[in-house]
């Protein structure tokens, strides 16, 4: 059974569906159908020219007929929702910010070519049968990596939780790619998102127990919010991270404080600070701080010595650290509430503005 990897653009599976030599067929379907925000992502993918996954055809060729069909056996929620965009069917939401609100109708000529033109990759699988195409999956999957806890998450949800959080991870590109908060390479596979995600969470919850599963169990109990619902925590969110590269990325970027562990930490501190997370089994030391602000004059000075400490730390010396706690919680399971408690504390001491 012969495979052709090849280029098409949309302008010739329109054509092929018109023609009835397209078939999406169900036999091979997998995975659940595509929800209305995931259908627009891809159509905003594709008129922003970002590259989306293969399609698989079986191509059958009728000798008979001299025509060829194209039966669609991986991809066919991507094909449907392009074929309806191109039909007039699907309207752009938020989810296509430069779109919003538009048909394919109202797109402008630039934007039409463009979408006319998109080439979307394909590996043709030559007259296989049922048995070949399901040889072909089985083999593909077995080299396929693991999916990442986020990387489920945002496959499995597409309510306002999972772009409120997607979207202020995407938006923030410096955290990644300058900052390396989270490495580029496992923001590749989203565990930025989980970074952003527990963000969220201190704003909403306060700062308690973290990992994957708190970071999924707040995704199931926030799939009813709106999008109104995240705003405010957004904007919190832009603030406090404005601040906080504002006054410590020049003298802090290469310390602990920009690895997500105390990153996050130094987050929670601030939002505690201001007023703008709740009380949580983490703040039972310091809850006369709450709301007092930050003095980042002094508190980049302090936090300069705990990272010197931290950098310089030899747990043999019998010199004992004022911050031997805050370096054994960093060294330890830095998500649960022991840790984060330690840190939290002394973090919310070194940069407060006032000493209740």
């Amino acid at each position: 059974m012969p495979s052709l990897p090849q280029t098409y653009t949309i302008s010739d599976f329109i054509e092929w569906s018109r023609k009835g030599q397209l078939k999406l067929d169900p036999d091979f379907q997998r995975g659940s159908v595509w929800t209305p925000a995931a259908r627009v992502f891809l159509i905003d993918t594709i008129l922003n020219d970002l590259p989306i996954p293969q399609v698989y055809f079986r191509t059958k060729v009728d000798a008979a007929t001299q025509t060829t069909v194209r039966e669609v056996v991986d991809g066919q929620q991507r094909l449907r929702a392009i074929l309806d965009f191109a039909l007039g069917k699907l309207r752009l939401t938020s989810k296509a910010p430069k779109h919003r609100g538009k048909l394919y109708d109202n797109l402008t000529i630039e934007d039409k070519e463009l979408f006319l033109n998109y080439k979307v990759p394909v590996v043709q699988l030559l007259n296989a049968s049922n048995a070949d195409v399901l040889e072909v999956f089985a083999r593909l999957n077995s080299y396929s990596v693991k999916v990442t806890p986020a990387e489920l998450r945002h496959a499995e949800y597409s309510e306002p939780v999972k772009w409120a959080i997607y979207n202020a991870a995407r938006e923030w590109p410096q955290l990644w790619n300058e900052y390396k908060v989270v490495s580029v390479r496992d923001s590749v596979r989203l565990k930025n998102t989980s970074t952003m995600a527990e963000l969220f969470i201190v704003l909403d919850n306060g700062f308690g127990d973290g990992g994957e599963p708190s970071i999924t169990k707040y995704y199931k109990a926030k799939k009813t919010k709106d999008d109104d619902y995240f705003a405010p925590l957004r904007q919190k969110i832009d603030e406090i991270i404005g601040e906080i590269i504002a006054n410590t990325a020049d003298d802090l970027k290469e310390t602990t404080f920009f690895d997500a562990p105390n990153f996050l930490a130094l987050f929670a501190a601030i939002a505690y600070l201001k007023g703008y997370s709740p009380h949580s089994r983490t703040t039972d030391a310091v809850v006369a701080f709450k709301g007092q602000g930050v003095n980042w004059e002094r508190g980049l000075a302090n936090l300069s010595e705990i990272a010197r400490e931290f950098d310089g730390y030899d747990p043999e010396s019998d010199e004992e650290s004022p911050y031997a706690s805050f370096i054994a919680a960093t060294k330890s399971t830095t998500h649960r509430i022991p840790s984060r408690k330690t840190r939290f504390e002394q973090i919310v001491r070194a940069i407060a503005a006032n000493d209740p």
